[in-house]
């Protein structure tokens, strides 16, 4: 059956094949790879033929016993090597006769039979299976006669010169089709497989799809089975016209055929013929390796029909072969005449080239020139944009700490014209010991400092309300502050939100945060110490927190300008 669908596809329309999309591309790319190692898949098969003659060599065995290890050997050479396997075939015969066992004679004839007809030696195929008899066989044997009987009847409907016989032949190959499919047990992959070839056959390709889908489904993969399984959807998807598919499917059944080193193969012949329109040197290489499977093979078949697809390959090749030295030939009387036209351009453009050389050097200077006052230009224009970035932020400053300032002074101006009316009246009154009382207590001292306090924490804040988080992240993580609870800023943040409005003196800061220089001095070096950056950066880096209106950070000359 193989043979056949083999033939049908070599004389497929060629016109149809789709162009290989990326997963087709890929899909090419794993068969050429394992076409690269194809020896190493050949060795595999070798290794395991040679273990079992090794193992018939060194022992002395039953004749029941060597036809079993035959058995072995035949199942390898079966796709492998035509030769070996009528060889070890005949063997079991002769063995099957000596045991005198019926059954096992049976088996064999069968197998050669199904065998002969695979190869094209029909007659031979034809005299052992008339030498078997049905009304002796058991159900296994009898199907795997039907079977031969089909594969013989459906070559000889094939390549039969005889019209009564290809008449005889096609009516006989249904009525196996049918003795097949009665005697299997529904759903196994061998009665698939049988009602897919009646459905072809029938011309019914919506259920063709259906079964070889399920075949596919059903047999186990990197088996000879799946490969076959493989190669008739391709053929399936050809009866439907999907050109695409049918490639897919080709190649997927010819990476196994090179997987299981099947050496007699039709998927990549079948592959190779339809690639004739789109990839010629790909079709080519895929022949050559079609043609070296045939010849180890040995299959007086199988050269017969591979001939047919290379010469059809052969004459494609010739034609791409004209057709590119057509092209090659109007691509070289291009190229000369346009080496002409260069050679005439070269000539003019050195003539040329003496007059703009110096005006180049002309505008290359002045390009230079114009290029050194673009980046004086710019920057003068980043000095100013910058000095215009400082003197947006110190308006602002200036004028949200002037209203505080103002708003202060009147509060203290009330608080001191109020303490003057009640010092007043405790003098008038004679009150010099509640007096005395009243100002020996620090109280009222540290309520105006906590008062000074959250004052410049609530208007530092709204004026850099990001601060914190900035100054923290330019602390290590452990390192990093947090004002307590009831605070706007602890007194680190404090010293450093100073820092920020361009009060960097200890002694400044000390006189008025009402803490010691030396107490300022170390939690500025404290903190310092457990920065991210360096020391010298660090205190710049802090005059850059919160600038307006997305302005740069100061460089250093900026914030060493707003030290001083």
């Amino acid at each position: 059956m193989k043979h056949l669908l083999l033939l049908l596809a070599a004389l497929a329309p060629l016109a149809a094949p789709a162009r290989p999309d990326a997963e087709m591309n890929s899909l090419f790319a794993r068969l050429d790879e394992m076409l690269q190692h194809s020896a190493t898949y050949i060795g595999h098969r070798e290794h395991r033929i040679e273990s079992v003659k090794n193992i018939l060599g060194k022992s002395r065995f039953t004749p029941a016993q060597q036809y079993v290890l035959n058995q072995q050997l035949i199942e390898e050479y079966i796709p492998y090597q035509a030769d070996s396997a009528i060889t070890y075939l005949y063997r079991n015969i002769e063995l099957a006769e000596r045991l005198g066992d019926r059954r096992r004679l049976d088996e064999t004839r069968i197998a050669l039979g199904h065998f002969y007809a695979g190869t094209g030696i029909y007659l031979e195929a034809d005299r052992n299976l008339s030498a078997v008899d049905t009304a002796q066989l058991g159900r296994k044997a009898l199907t795997d006669y039907y079977i031969a009987r089909f594969k013989l009847n459906i070559e000889l409907r094939l390549y039969s010169h005889d019209v009564s016989q290809r008449t005889q032949s096609e009516r006989l190959t249904d009525f196996y089709i049918g003795r097949i499919i009665d005697n299997t047990e529904p759903g196994t992959s061998l009665r698939l497989t049988y009602e897919l070839e009646r459905a072809m056959r029938r011309n019914d390709y919506d259920a063709a799809e259906r079964i070889v889908c399920e075949l596919l489904d059903k047999v186990p993969p990197l088996t000879r089975e799946y490969a076959i399984a493989a190669y008739m959807r391709a053929v399936a998807a050809q009866f439907r016209g999907d050109s695409r598919m049918q490639i897919e499917w080709y190649t997927r059944a010819a990476m196994l055929d090179v997987q299981l080193a099947i050496r007699d193969n039709a998927a990549l012949s079948s592959l190779a013929n339809l690639l004739v329109g789109e990839d010629i040197q790909r079709a080519m290489r895929y022949m050559r390796t079609v043609m070296d499977d045939a010849r180890f093979f040995n299959s007086r078949l199988r050269p017969w029909q591979d001939v047919r697809v290379i010469t059809m390959i052969e004459k494609a090749y010739a034609e791409h072969k004209r057709r590119t030295d057509a092209t090659t030939r109007k691509f070289v009387s291009a190229l000369a005449l346009l080496a002409l036209m260069a050679l005439a351009g070269t000539i003019y453009a050195l003539r040329q080239y003496r007059r703009l050389k110096a005006a180049r050097r002309e505008l290359e200077e002045a390009f230079a020139r114009q290029h050194r006052t673009n980046d004086a230009l710019k920057r003068y224009n980043e000095q100013l944009l910058e000095l215009n970035d400082r003197i947006g932020e110190a308006n602002t400053v200036k004028e949200e700490y002037i209203g505080i300032f103002l708003m202060m002074c009147s509060e203290y101006i009330d608080k001191i014209a109020a303490m003057r009316r009640r010092v007043r009246k405790q003098l008038r009154d004679g009150d010099i010991d509640v007096l005395r009382r009243e100002y020996a207590s620090t109280d009222p001292d540290e309520q105006e400092r906590k008062a000074f306090y959250t004052m410049f924490d609530t208007t530092f804040l709204k004026l850099y309300p990001t601060f914190i988080d900035e100054f923290n992240q330019l602390l290590d993580e452990e390192a990093r502050i947090e004002p307590r609870k009831g605070e706007l800023l602890s007194t680190e943040l404090r010293i450093f939100a100073l820092i920020r409005l361009g009060i960097s003196d200890s002694s400044k800061i000390a006189a008025l945060l009402r803490y010691s220089v030396s107490t300022i001095y170390n939690y500025r070096s404290k903190i310092k110490c457990r920065s991210t950056i360096s020391r010298d950066e660090f205190e710049e880096r802090i005059r850059t927190i919160g600038s307006f209106g997305g302005q740069r950070p100061r460089t250093g000359e900026a914030a060493r300008s707003d030290s001083r």
